[in-house]
């Protein structure tokens, strides 16, 4: 009975290229432009128009709360749900609470698409696959119309440095395919600090490693609508024990970047979460840490909160029968120093990872920089008797 075995799971991957080729149509004329008529036009240049374009990524079953209770305060908000495989397939789905809730908020949709596992076997036979990639790019436009997504996020990482090229290809054919059809497309790049991979110079304090190596940052900043520069996992378990996203190694991030992707395509990826090392002997181990768990630990361990300056981050140590612990996380004040960076590089927003592990004070702080700022008034020649209104820039 092997035969009809194979023959079933041939039947079952025909069907579903069908389902993600069939759909295919060809490109509708430029007409003038016009108030947009239906809804996914409206959500498109309503994130277009967004100042500061504000993104939040949702992954697993946290955040669906806060989701409902912030979603005024949301641009985009995007789903981890969706994974492409070695021959270009894209599946998984966004949750159907999710899904009301964006529609009763008028909050588009932008899922994430991966690389299952960030496994590099998988991207590579992708990428150097002509024909993968165009399904791939096929299933993404039959699945944006048949839900409605303002657009994705290409989240492909750990990809082969010398798929480089292979990359900007399937990135650039993505785009050309979800432009025509009146999409949105954005990426999800890992920082560098040069051009050079390995990079080793000694003179630089932060190098660019092999999963930033894949990204070249100008040919992609031409065609894609935005990116979000994920400016965390400075630190990680593969390292010391240190901040996720230091101040001087995001503002590092920020130099690169800016200098080869207008800025007005960037998005300042800011991290909710922390981490926390246990070092025992020559044994070390880590794991995520939310805002509630690093408060937690600081009221059960009576450890106190201190504050890194130059990292603009706070952390915390503590020793008990596990080992020495140390926990480095986000607050609302270092999360105000990134958004500050976001202003002060004039990009077009930030993107945030991820729902259900902030400080709620992070919430009043966004209110507080998305107000806008108050009108100049017009210049006026000072008159005897009268009191010029004089403003600082």
């Amino acid at each position: 009975m092997r035969w009809i075995a194979r023959l079933a799971q041939v039947m079952g991957l025909l069907l579903l290229a069908i389902a993600c080729l069939a759909t295919q149509k060809p490109p509708v004329p430029a007409k003038p432009a016009a108030k947009p008529a239906s809804a996914s036009a409206k959500a498109r240049w309503h994130v277009l128009g967004a100042h500061p374009l504000s993104m939040y990524y949702y992954s697993g079953s946290q955040g669906v709360e806060t989701f409902e209770q912030h979603a005024s305060q949301m641009t985009l908000i995007a789903p981890q749900s969706f994974s492409v495989d070695e021959k270009g397939y894209v599946e998984g789905g966004v949750p159907p609470l999710l899904l009301e809730i964006a529609r009763r908020a008028k909050v588009a949709v932008m899922p994430l698409v991966v690389n299952p596992g960030f496994d590099r076997d998988v991207a590579s036979a992708l990428l150097r696959s002509r024909s993968a990639q165009q399904r791939a790019v096929a299933c993404l436009a039959r699945l944006a119309e048949r839900y409605n997504f303002v657009g994705w996020q290409l989240d492909l990482e750990y990809i082969d440095p010398q798929d480089k090229g292979y990359y900007t290809q399937f990135v650039q054919r993505a785009a050309a395919r979800l432009h025509r059809e009146g999409r949105l497309l954005s990426i999800a790049v890992v920082p560098r600090f040069s051009d050079i991979y390995p990079d080793v110079d000694p003179a630089r304090e932060f190098h660019s490693g092999e999963w930033g190596a894949p990204y070249d940052f100008r040919a992609l900043g031409r065609v894609v609508d935005f990116m979000t520069l994920m400016t965390y996992d400075h630190h990680s378990s593969a390292t010391p024990p240190g901040p996720v996203a230091g101040y001087d190694w995001v503002k590092a991030a920020l130099e690169y970047a800016t200098e080869r992707v207008p800025r007005q395509k960037i998005l300042l990826g800011i991290p909710f979460y922390g981490r926390e090392w246990v070092q025992s002997g020559d044994d070390t181990s880590a794991h995520t840490l939310s805002f509630v768990d690093a408060q937690d630990r600081l009221e059960q361990w009576q450890a106190p909160g201190l504050w890194d300056d130059r990292w603009r981050t706070p952390w915390f140590q503590y020793s008990d029968i596990d080992g020495l612990h140390t926990g480095w996380y986000e607050n609302s004040r270092s999360l105000e120093a990134k958004l500050g960076l976001m202003q002060e590089y004039r990009l077009r927003g930030f993107a945030a990872w991820r729902l259900g592990v902030e400080d709620p004070a992070f919430w009043t702080l966004v209110t507080e920089q998305e107000r806008p700022a108050p009108k100049r008034r017009k210049h006026t020649t000072h008159q005897p008797g009268t009191r010029a209104a004089l403003r600082k820039d």
